[in-house]
């Protein structure tokens, strides 16, 4: 190591060490100016910086699978609204700190549109954290039993964006509506929220055990919302060659297949 990569390394400048070399032979071949050496080089360390804190906002963020806008098959199921997506994806809901609820069937992409979202909210630097709802509840149970509520409140509290996916696969808890209201409430028009649900609104009470605090959820959380609806064909019977074809001689069957994989 040379004196000067030596230095580099004391500064935590890792990033121009790792292109030094590459750059020297460039700025020699093509006789570039100290400026426009020492430009390209500051360029390089800022360019791995940020590979590097995005990187680590996706790791924290905790997504189930990283996806992207880029993924997904938008001419499989025509029903989503391409223009509606990429606006959501420039971030300005979050910037004006409103929610966003996909509500629609099991496998039909909202999993998958919520977290792509997520990921470009991580890209414009905003703090993004991705749980389900069954995630959620047990953060709340684990550390009630070890009377550490408010350290998992901050924890949802604290992302620009919180993403509360699989709102209906099934009942929750008791007390699970007491948490969500927690989180809502303290979140309403000071922190972006989106959820995902395959079950109607008016049954969230059910889900919840608790009609009046399932009320008091969606009354918070549809206040600043937009609800984007989504219908059509399941991603998953797509993917699943066998039950591709079973779905085509009987489509009922397929979305019982659809709603158990989901589960």
């Amino acid at each position: 190591m040379t004196n000067l990569e030596n230095s580099l390394q004391q500064l935590r400048l890792s990033g121009l060490c790792q292109t030094l070399g590459v750059r020297l032979q460039e700025a020699a071949a093509n006789r570039l100016s100290h400026a426009e050496f020492l430009e390209l080089l500051c360029q390089d360390e800022l360019n791995i910086r940020h590979q590097r804190q995005l990187a680590r906002r996706t790791k924290a963020a905790d997504f189930r699978r990283l996806k992207t806008l880029e993924d997904f098959d938008w001419s499989f199921n025509p029903a989503v609204h391409k223009q509606e997506i990429f606006a959501l994806a420039t971030g300005r809901f979050i910037r004006e700190a409103k929610d966003v609820l996909f509500l629609g069937p099991p496998g039909v992409g909202k999993t998958h549109l919520a977290q792509a979202i997520g990921y470009e909210a991580i890209k414009m630097n905003f703090q993004v954290l991705y749980r389900s709802i069954f995630d959620l509840v047990r953060d709340f149970l684990q550390d009630e039993a070890f009377n550490q509520q408010d350290k998992t409140l901050r924890k949802y509290l604290k992302p620009d964006l919180v993403i509360i996916d699989d709102m209906g696969l099934k009942q929750l808890p008791k007390h699970s509506g007491e948490y969500l209201l927690e989180v809502i409430m303290r979140r309403y028009e000071n922190r972006s929220t989106i959820m995902t649900s395959n079950r109607p609104l008016e049954e969230w009470g059910k889900l919840l055990g608790d009609v009046p605090t399932a009320g008091a959820i969606l009354d918070r959380f549809l206040h600043h919302a937009q609800v984007v609806g989504i219908t059509g064909k399941s991603y998953r019977v797509k993917e699943s060659p066998g039950l591709s074809q079973e779905h085509q001689k009987n489509p009922q069957a397929g979305e019982l297949a659809t709603a158990g994989a989901a589960s």
